[in-house]
């Protein structure tokens, strides 16, 4: 199985008065909406920040490979502003061929790529607008998955939450719509209020899309499953697809000293992990599952996790 690192990779940094802080070596360049709209970016300097994001995951990729590293979650943040840059982006061929030249260094060595649109990509929501605006926020992420040359199934998972609550057809109707780069990468993660394993396992069902299961989430929207039969019933779903790569789960804790906590305490991702369902360490450990392992402390969780459990990737 493989333990995926989500976005980051943390490094050590020692401050002035001795102390070590944890910082992102990834050196991803943002945009703001507002410095934009006023002018202040040069067509430049955006072609600089989209050229520096792709290059700095080609510079830490040793890193993966040094620590055997076998699945990735790429930002969602890789193209700021993207939908206001789509036909100078899409023009420029040099940065098609570092993507290119990136899918082929994970292709290469066998890292699964995902990745995790935000919260706000809704495609069942009551706003016609919403929904319009979520299906661009995933062609953009399917767009460069085929610039990157990653395959279109949902072993290079584009992973959404179900969105708006009660709205099921509205989210099958709108997934059997998508354009088929998009659709074929589609999985469906349960969440902590809206759509729980069981719930999403009908739309699974219907439109063949299937189920990342989120031990985490799964504890505060349990719909009738223990988490041994919602965890096996999303494995059910990638059964539906007849493919040989593993299905994917998300794992993370809540941080310890906040279980009786408010919701918002307990829901919070903990910086390591400590503690892992039965049926997903069994599944991990007969390498039959990979999982993304939602801790803050990103690549030192993983590690840590992987030594503790005694998990090879």
């Amino acid at each position: 199985m493989s333990l995926g690192i989500c976005c980051q990779w943390l490094e050590p940094r020692t401050k002035r008065d001795g102390s070590i802080v944890y910082e992102n070596c990834i050196d991803e360049k943002s945009l703001q909406l507002g410095m934009f709209k006023q002018g202040k970016y040069s067509a430049e300097r955006i072609r600089e920040t989209y050229h520096n994001n792709v290059d700095e995951h080609v510079r830490i990729f040793p890193k993966l490979i040094e620590n055997n590293i076998k699945s990735f979650r790429l930002s969602s943040s890789l193209f700021p502003l993207y939908e206001f840059n789509q036909t100078s982006i899409h023009a420029d061929t040099v940065l098609s061929a570092k993507l290119k030249k990136l899918g082929d260094m994970f292709n290469h060595a066998g890292i699964r790529v995902t990745t995790h649109p935000g919260q706000f990509c809704i495609i069942n929501s009551d706003s016609d607008s919403v929904i319009q605006n979520s299906i661009r926020e995933l062609e953009y992420h399917a767009w460069i998955f085929d610039r990157m040359g990653l395959s279109q199934t949902q072993y290079n998972a584009i992973n959404i939450h179900g969105g708006k609550r009660g709205n099921d057809k509205k989210l099958i109707e709108t997934i059997n719509k998508l354009p088929d780069n998009v659709r074929n990468r589609l999985t469906l993660e349960n969440d902590e209020r809206c759509f729980s394993v069981a719930q999403l396992n009908e739309v699974s069902k219907e439109t063949s899309v299937p189920i990342v299961f989120d031990s985490h989430h799964h504890q505060f929207n349990l719909d009738g499953l223990d988490v041994h039969d919602a965890c096996h019933l999303s494995i059910d779903s990638w059964k539906r697809l007849k493919t040989d790569f593993k299905p994917l789960q998300h794992l993370s804790n809540t941080e310890p000293g906040n279980e009786n906590g408010s919701f918002a305490d307990r829901r919070k991702h903990s910086n390591y992990i400590h503690g892992i369902p039965k049926c997903q360490l069994d599944l991990a450990l007969q390498n039959c599952i990979d999982i993304d392992v939602e801790a803050k402390m990103k690549n030192l969780a993983v590690l840590k996790f992987r030594n503790e459990f005694g998990i090879i990737n």
